[in-house]
């Protein structure tokens, strides 16, 4: 059984937290813990709960496969003394994979352990890492990144899709799949996915129609979605409707109409075993071709790129015989 321990200085985002840790509890086949910094054992977070139980982090014994450090203010602002920093860098060097959600990537920069490394966090505090700890190589665009046994993730609930990419690596793509579809989590999104996606941001309007209708388009990629169908079903005229949206979305409805298809099909081709073909049709590109210029216009690759590097990310993450 792998041993999983989650080392929190509070105050945490408590979804940096629990969702990860959900993740390795519901999937059976690991022992999974809590350690702080924090005296009795009270981990607080910025909302006001307050988890009960966690072991002080001087307290770890034994072999520990993984070590995850959740975000929040309390690593924001390094709520921890030296004797903090150097255990996890000590533990860096004990543990088979060790890793970050969000802004839990400042602890593990302070220890040393990003110095030389790419890395992620939430996008907000990208650029400021960046400039305090100029020895790591921060990215503000991907879901999550891995740099040798380091792994550090974007913000709150992409914790959730590093935990899943390692359970994948552990136990297989089925069992991440199952896992994800017992939380009921909408997409599993690769490392490779942009952290300022339209996925992301469909339900980020002002006007109710264009929420709405963001959600609907999600669903029905495959349907007719010119700029005429969609002003009758938010019962505009074409020339109202357009406006509108590119003045709440900052793009106009083709664009956003792309991108979603191009962000649909890069989920499909990472976890699908469908031909090109089939996840073009699936996604209303109407051809292997029309998606892969569209694959171009987007991530400037067309889909068999995309498809060959997919393939070759997910071997280096499958675990090597030791």
């Amino acid at each position: 059984m792998r041993r999983v321990v989650f080392a929190a200085v509070p105050p945490i985002q408590i979804l940096d937290l629990t969702g990860p840790y959900e993740v390795f509890a519901r999937c059976g086949g690991y022992r999974v813990e809590l350690v702080s910094n924090a005296p009795r054992g009270l981990v607080s977070s910025s909302s006001g709960l307050v988890l009960r139980g966690a072991k002080h982090y001087r307290t770890v014994r034994g072999d520990v496969d993984t070590l995850i450090v959740p975000g929040g203010d309390g690593a924001e602002e390094l709520y921890c003394d030296s004797a903090f920093l150097r255990w996890l860098a000590a533990m860096s060097g004990r543990v088979r994979r060790i890793g970050s959600i969000c802004t839990g990537a400042t602890l593990l920069a302070a220890a040393g352990i990003l110095d030389d490394r790419r890395a992620t966090t939430h996008w907000k505090w990208c650029a400021k890492l960046a400039r305090e700890y100029p020895r790591v190589n921060f990215e503000e665009d991907p879901i999550y990144i891995k740099d040798g046994h380091v792994y550090t993730s974007a913000g709150v609930t992409a914790g959730i899709d590093l935990a899943l990419a390692l359970v994948e690596e552990d136990r297989g793509h089925r069992k991440a799949i199952e896992i994800a579809r017992d939380l009921v989590v909408f997409l599993r999104r690769s490392g490779g996915q942009s952290q300022f996606s339209s996925l992301l941001f469909a339900q980020a309007s002002a006007r109710r129609p264009i929420e709405d209708l963001q959600a609907w388009i999600l669903d029905h990629l495959a349907d007719d979605l010119s700029v005429a169908s969609l002003a009758v079903r938010c019962g505009m005229s074409s020339r109202h409707f357009a406006r509108v949206f590119a003045a709440e979305k900052k793009m106009t409805p083709a664009r956003f109409v792309e991108r979603a298809r191009v962000e649909t099909a890069q989920v499909l081709l990472d976890g699908s075993k469908d031909g090109i073909k089939e996840i073009a049709a699936s996604c209303g590109f109407g051809s292997g071709d029309s998606m892969r210029r569209s694959f171009l216009r987007v991530l400037g690759l067309n889909a068999r790129d995309y498809l060959s590097r997919a393939a070759k990310l997910n071997a280096a993450k499958r675990p090597r015989s030791r």
